[in-house]
C-alpha cells in the first residue's frame, strides 16, 4: 500500500487554508517568512536531523519553493504561525517521499517553540485537513532512530513503525512510520 493510492479516481482537492488550531495558524509561505526560516535553518541543533545548517539564501529559496509548490499543487509545507505573536515559527506539511509513491509529513520549529506541543498540534491539524481533502490511503514519515523528540510526535499522531530504510550519509539507516486513513479515522472517532 502506498500513500498516493487513492480511494477514488476523483482528482484531489486543494487543501483548505488557513488551518487554525488553538494556538497556531498554518498558511502558505510568504516572503515575510524568510527571516523565520533563516533563523530555523541556521540553528545547528534544529537542523541536526534534517540535513544541517543552510544559508539565508538557501532559506529564501526554500520559502519560495514551498510557497510555489503549494500554490501549484494545493498541498505541501505550510508556515506555522503563532497566534500569540503573529510570527512564523516553523513549517509543517506533506511532500513526496523521494523514489516512492508516498507522501511524507515533515515539520520543523524554532528551538524557542520546542516543548510546547506545537509540532503535535500543527501536525494533527494538517493531517486532519489532508485526510478530509485528499483521498489518500496513508501518509508516512521518515526519522532517524536517534531523533527521539520527532519519534515521540509521530507516536502521538498514531503513526506506527513499518520498517528500517536506507538513510542519508552519515546515518546509514532511518525509520519509516506510516499512518493509514483507517487508523486516523478510528482515532478521530475515539476522541
Amino acid at each position: 500500500m502506498t500513500g498516493i493510492e487513492v480511494m477514488s479516481h476523483a482528482p484531489p482537492a486543494r487543501l483548505p487554508v488557513p488551518i487554525d488550531t488553538g494556538r497556531l495558524v498554518l498558511r502558505p509561505f510568504e516572503l515575510a517568512d524568510v527571516p523565520c526560516m533563516a533563523a530555523l535553518l541556521s540553528d545547528e541543533e534544529a537542523t541536526r536531523w534534517t540535513g544541517g545548517v543552510r544559508s539565508e539564501t538557501e532559506a529564501k529559496a526554500s520559502v519560495l519553493r514551498m510557497r510555489d509548490s503549494f500554490q501549484r499543487w494545493g498541498i505541501g509545507s505550510l508556515a506555522v504561525v503563532s497566534r500569540e505573536s503573529g510570527e512564523c515559527v516553523g513549517y509543517c506539511g506533506v511532500r513526496p517521499l523521494a523514489h516512492t509513491q508516498d507522501l511524507e509529513i515533515a515539520f520543523g520549529l524554532l528551538r524557542s517553540c520546542w516543548h510546547k506541543g506545537f509540532a503535535t498540534e500543527a501536525s494533527t491539524a494538517y493531517l486532519q485537513a489532508t485526510f478530509d481533502s485528499w483521498p489518500l490511503m496513508s501518509i508516512v514519515a521518515t526519522v532517524y532512530e536517534e531523533n527521539l523528540r520527532s519519534i515521540a510526535v509521530l507516536k502521538k499522531l498514531g503513526m506506527e513503525l513499518e520498517s528500517r530504510i536506507f538513510g542519508a550519509w552519515p546515518n546509514p539507516f532511518a525509520l519509516l512510520y506510516r499512518l493509514t486513513r483507517d487508523a486516523w479515522m478510528r482515532r478521530d472517532s475515539d476522541d
